[in-house]
């Protein structure tokens, strides 16, 4: 069986255990202060095209969630997931612990649609005490979900357009 709990419950790639043990016994600075961190900086520029990005590294997923949500929602939004979503269950609060509400939305095998955002959206505006509430801004997905389905590519363009973005997938 093949399981989707987290990021945590697996082990690594062999490449990555190979590299390991080839620098083990070297002392390095840390923090994304030293030439491993450099390197993988500059290697994520270059997969990236962005030369003149910033790349921070971070110690896991639910500090990494926490920054991207609190730095994009203003105040007063929220973040909307699947019920199931990780930001929901499996957060312990982190996001909320920056003010900022996650709701869950009712889904089918925890894949949100393009209708789930667009009904969320819609019932916040058409509420006539919308200023008092936390205001649906940010879609978050996990690929694969929590029950372990994957979303396919059209899915993720329907969400992508729902969003007004214009990304090629």
């Amino acid at each position: 069986m093949i399981r989707f709990n987290n990021d945590y419950s697996e082990t690594c790639h062999e490449n990555i255990l190979k590299r390991l043990a080839d620098i083990s016994g070297g002392q390095f600075a840390g923090y994304g202060e030293d030439e491993i961190c450099a390197e993988a900086a500059d290697i994520i520029r270059k997969l990236t095209g962005k030369p003149e990005a910033d790349v921070h590294f971070l110690v896991g997923g639910t500090q990494t969630n926490l920054i991207v949500i609190a730095s994009v929602l203003r105040p007063y939004q929220c973040a909307v997931c699947a019920v199931t979503g990780h930001i929901n269950v499996h957060e312990t609060g982190a996001v909320e612990a920056t003010g900022h509400k996650v709701i869950g939305i009712e889904s089918e095998n925890g894949k949100i649609t393009a209708g789930d955002v667009r009904e969320a959206h819609r019932l916040h505006w058409q509420d006539d005490s919308h200023e008092h509430i936390a205001q649906p801004k940010l879609v978050y997905i996990s690929q694969p979900t929590e029950t372990g389905t994957v979303y396919r590519r059209e899915e993720l363009a329907e969400l992508y357009r729902e969003a007004g973005l214009n990304v090629p997938l």
